[in-house]
């Protein structure tokens, strides 16, 4: 299992942000498998004994690239949670607000990850963190939807909520990979991801 000590100097701290972000640039511009670490280590402004100290190879790196994604991720979700509930919504305009929500999210970071689900396929510890990750945002969808469940006239709601969050995930990891629905447009993803699930969902009117 990969894991890195947590550096508890102020310096080793900054060292290892850097060579955190050497790697996901890496990683993004799909040049991280042949790059060495004497040249991570030039990028990241440090040097090699300092990522042998604070990392030890790169799996370890990668494992921590991808660690460190996640989490931001989940923050990111939380703080999207947070502005939701400070609004008074309708169901149907919070679905909206939460799909453009996490599309903002990933936006720029398409690279690092479509790199790191690539790496999921292959790896069963990358593959956990990302099911996780997945988890957590359609959790965080299906407490917004079933919320309202007064506004609901599906005949199973929380049935319905489940499903609306895969579909969710998987329209936001296909256009991840691919860079597209079809024909759809990048700036109209939320809004007809949104009509689809509502439609579904056959949300009324607040």
């Amino acid at each position: 299992m990969y894991s890195i000590a947590s550096p508890t100097q102020a310096r080793s701290k900054k060292a290892l942000e850097r060579f955190l972000n050497a790697a996901a640039d890496l990683l993004a511009s799909n040049q991280f498998e042949e790059t060495g670490i004497s040249q991570i280590a030039q990028l990241a402004e440090s040097s090699v004994g300092t990522f042998y100290r604070l990392l030890g190879d790169k799996d370890v790196l990668l494992y921590a690239v991808h660690e460190r994604f996640v989490e931001q991720s989940r923050a990111a979700v939380n703080a999207l949670l947070d502005d939701l509930a400070r609004e008074a919504l309708p169901l149907d305009a919070q679905v909206e607000a939460f799909i453009r929500g996490v599309v903002g999210l990933f936006e720029g970071s398409e690279g690092l990850l479509r790199a790191l689900i690539r790496r999921s396929s292959m790896d069963p510890q990358f593959r956990q963190r990302f099911h996780q990750l997945n988890a957590y945002i359609g959790q965080a969808f299906g407490r917004i939807v079933l919320h309202h469940r007064d506004h609901l006239r599906h005949p199973s709601p929380e049935q319905a909520a489940d499903l609306s969050a895969h579909m969710l995930l998987s329209g936001l990891n296909y256009f991840t990979m691919v860079g597209s629905l079809g024909a759809t447009p990048r700036e109209v993803l939320p809004a007809e991801l949104s009509r689809m699930i509502c439609n579904y969902l056959q949300v009324t009117q607040s």
